[in-house]
């Protein structure tokens, strides 16, 4: 999924045509740049889970987008099922305080489904 993707679903979820908030293309990258921060330990929780050594990277850096156009670097699925919610919610802060705590809270819920859970083995109280 690209940027220009993840941002054009974010619209639709304010019920924005692109033409008439040209405005907020600019502030979507830096945005988009945010979340990828913010969600950097989900994404490599889900490395780690598809069986990638994360640890031996140091855990990945955090990706960037320099524009739009580029490739978000995270799991597809991940960011199209949370990250709509998390960009539009950014993008309205301002405007619609009521939204954006309804956004926010969707783009939480959405991250909290692939916050990683930590497998132990289950030792006796003999042991």
């Amino acid at each position: 999924m690209t940027g220009r993707q993840l941002y054009e679903q974010a619209l639709v979820l304010l019920g924005l045509e692109a033409e008439n908030v040209t405005y907020l293309e600019d502030m979507a990258p830096g945005c988009i740049n945010q979340m990828l921060c913010d969600r950097n330990y989900e994404q490599n929780a889900l490395l780690r889970a598809q069986g990638y050594d994360t640890a031996l990277a140091g855990d990945s850096p955090v990706a960037a987008l320099d524009s739009l156009e580029d490739e978000i670097p995270y799991e597809e699925r991940f960011v199209q099922e949370c990250f709509p919610y998390g960009l539009a919610a950014l993008l309205i802060a301002e405007d619609d305080r009521v939204m954006f705590n309804w956004l926010m809270s969707e783009y939480q819920q959405h991250a909290a489904y692939y916050a990683p859970c930590t497998e132990t083995t289950i030792r006796g109280m003999d042991e």
